[in-house]
């Protein structure tokens, strides 16, 4: 999906974008984008659907399935 255009991924070679925030330590975080607890159920939907999150918000709606979702978040979740 193209996630490391935007965000810096740690691990992940050429993952060093600058436009959304570092997902370094993200499952240590206590919120995403500032509106839902840092959860599985909620991280999946706001990569499923961010604009229905945060209206206007930069991060792309990227038709991502739910099945993927599950598993980018269930790896956003182990960066502690």
């Amino acid at each position: 999906y193209g996630c490391g255009s935007c965000h810096t991924v740690p691990g992940v070679d050429g993952a060093d974008g600058l436009v959304g925030p570092p997902l370094t330590r993200f499952g240590a975080r206590s919120y995403i984008a500032g509106a839902l607890p840092n959860t599985g159920d909620n991280l999946q939907h706001w990569i499923r659907d961010p604009q229905e999150v945060e209206p206007g918000t930069a991060m792309p709606d990227l038709d991502v399935s739910e099945l993927e979702a599950r598993d980018i978040a269930a790896y956003l979740l182990t960066l502690e």
